[in-house]
């Protein structure tokens, strides 16, 4: 049992995103940020919160590493910025029947029911 909560531990410890591990996607980058993945292992794109320069994103995987990235403000408009790491929002790109959570030029985002 204790050997299974310490692999438990590690491995959520290897998934999660730690704030100096955010890449910055810059605006040329920025349609690639956000992409549709029809992978099984693929469980979304998360929105950790903002601070005065950044949105911090998480598209997180099953049995893969998370990608941790951050997006100017100025580049992405977001409709109700939370500080970062108060805490998530699991975001979408394809369903216009839902909230809008916000937008840049290449993209629109959708919150996802919780």
């Amino acid at each position: 049992m204790k050997t299974i909560l310490i692999t438990l531990l590690v491995l959520l410890n290897v998934n999660s995103c730690k704030s100096d591990k955010y890449k910055l996607i810059e605006n040329d980058d920025l349609k690639s940020a956000f992409i549709m993945n029809s992978s099984p292992t693929f469980k979304g794109y998360f929105y950790m919160g903002s601070d005065s320069d950044f949105h911090y994103f998480e598209s997180r995987w099953d049995l893969q590493k998370d990608r941790c990235f951050k997006i100017r403000k100025t580049d992405l408009i977001v409709n109700e910025p939370f500080d970062f790491k108060a805490d998530e929002l699991r975001i979408d790109l394809f369903d216009n029947t839902k909230a809008i959570f916000g937008e840049n030029i290449y993209c629109k985002l959708y919150i996802v029911d919780k």
